[in-house]
């Protein structure tokens, strides 16, 4: 009963720390991935990393709360018991003493051809993670071009491969489980016919006997369970392996650091200014600009001019390589852009698949409906709220379905306005938008613009007329700027 009651014990706590282990890990390897940024994960595979997170951290799972146990165990239980039978019977200890080092001993050879094999299991594994979410993502493009069956038939190969892999390593476990088996099952039996010789010539006690041969099979038991639990840690030693390389991702976004006045912003400077990527050249060139409030900022050019890195910069995801960039308050101190609140509107919004209003509250989780009905109204999509059959209450599917893409971008302004934002971006946000939608989102902009720093990426000339100040980027520099009335 008491054995039972320590390894319940020992069962329960190492699932614990298995969880507790897991859960802090994958919420640490989230954090440093939003230091990373966008910029610094636009080379890394998302489903590669979509596993990683997932099925590679819950590996590390049972070998903290298998292989570590029992290792504990592997250490005392056998000592305990060889301490005992030393009083008992020599003859014992000796037999004992050399056979139960035997089934680690082999256990580490054959595992050493495993973990190849494991390494590979998850190097396709992650592979057919990242095949199976690129063909999700681009199952329109093959469909168009006639190539769904051939993504189908990569998946295939690459799950066939994966499974080849599997019952490979399963293959290896099996055969260590037989290995020791046999070990233990000898060891066990020398100890009983040595005993049973002894007894017939009466030169041991039965007593004594019968002890041993019962604590014979507890002296294995620890040793079998540590070795049956060795292809954990070969797992999640397999697994832990491109998990690190993701910690070594360099943090590129900037902290967010709240400033210690609450006056409005009143202009964003940016003093010689370059950016650039990696060890690849500047994009931006000593670039120098004032963005005032309630002044909407238009900025063209060609493309690669450094327009996306420009914003990439006042968003916070890429740091300076000289040069600065500073906010002036109203009350003239200044303070760095990380302790604005920004409000972001892409060329390509993400909406969720839930509610109007679950997805405007991803800027605000504890937002009053009055709240979203202000934003709405703002961003002119009250009107087309009210058109809807609940309201803001009206579910949304996949990529904002189905509403049009102009108003799927009116969506997302309402939501960056929700936050009540300092400096207000955009990217590009009339393109592949007809006449009538892109003048009904250049309106939005140009009155959300008002009481705030505004500034737009643009190629097309929708918000030209509304803007105060433009800008045209050519190869990381200003080529001309002007002024629109």
């Amino acid at each position: 009963m008491l054995r039972a009651l320590c390894q319940g014990s020992a069962d329960t706590l190492g699932d614990y720390a298995g969880q507790t282990v897991t859960s802090s890990l994958r919420m640490e390897a989230m954090e440093h991935l939003f230091r990373v940024g966008p910029v610094g994960l636009s080379g890394q595979d998302s489903g590669r990393m979509a596993t990683l997170l997932s099925e590679g951290i819950e590996a590390l799972h049972s070998y903290i709360s298998r292989y570590m146990t029992r290792a504990a165990a592997m250490l005392v239980t056998p000592l305990l018991i060889l301490a005992m039978v030393a009083k008992l019977d020599g003859w014992s200890l000796l037999i004992l003493a050399i056979t139960g080092p035997l089934i680690p001993l082999f256990m580490a050879l054959v595992g050493y051809s495993a973990q190849s094999l494991m390494d590979r299991k998850w190097t396709e594994l992650l592979l057919l993670g990242a095949s199976f979410l690129d063909t999700l993502q681009g199952l329109t493009t093959l469909r168009l071009f006639g190539r769904t069956r051939d993504g189908l038939t990569i998946l295939a190969h690459q799950t066939h491969a994966h499974r080849r892999s599997t019952m490979a390593v399963m293959r290896v476990a099996f055969l260590t489980s037989a290995v020791l088996e046999f070990f233990s099952s000898l060891s066990i039996a020398l100890v009983a016919v040595l005993f049973g010789a002894r007894l017939l010539n009466g030169t041991v006690a039965f007593q004594e006997a019968f002890f041993v041969l019962l604590l014979a099979p507890e002296f294995f038991m620890p040793l079998r369970s540590f070795s049956a639990s060795y292809h954990d840690r070969q797992n999640a030693q397999s697994a832990f392996t491109p998990i690190a390389e993701l910690f070594t991702l360099p943090p590129l976004c900037q902290t967010d650091r709240p400033s210690s006045t609450s006056a409005p912003l009143q202009s964003v400077q940016l003093e010689k200014l370059c950016a650039g990527y990696g060890d690849e050249p500047d994009v931006l060139h000593s670039l120098s600009a004032h963005f005032n409030r309630d002044q909407l900022t238009v900025i063209t050019g060609p493309s690669g001019s450094g327009k996306t890195t420009l914003l990439r910069v006042l968003l916070g995801m890429m740091p300076l390589r000289s040069g600065q960039g500073n906010a002036q308050r109203a009350d003239g101190t200044e303070c760095p852009l990380a302790s604005l609140t920004i409000g972001w509107v892409p060329q390509s919004p993400f909406l969720l698949a839930g509610t109007i209003a679950d997805n405007l509250r991803l800027a605000s989780p504890h937002a009053t409906e009055d709240a979203l009905h202000d934003v709405v109204q703002q961003a002119g999509m009250s009107d087309i709220i009210a058109t809807l059959p609940e309201g803001l209450q009206t579910s949304l599917g996949e990529r904002g379905a189905p509403l049009s893409a102009g108003q799927i971008r009116r969506l997302a302004l309402a939501r960056a306005l929700l936050r009540a934002p300092q400096l207000l971006l955009f990217d590009e946000p009339t393109a592949d938008l007809d006449a009538t939608n892109a003048a009904h989102v250049a309106d939005a902009i140009a009155h959300a613009s008002s009481g705030r720093v505004c500034v737009v990426i643009a190629h097309r000339s929708d918000l030209t007329r509304y803007a105060q100040q433009t800008l045209t980027l050519s190869n990381g520099a200003w080529a001309q700027t002007g002024a629109v009335s």
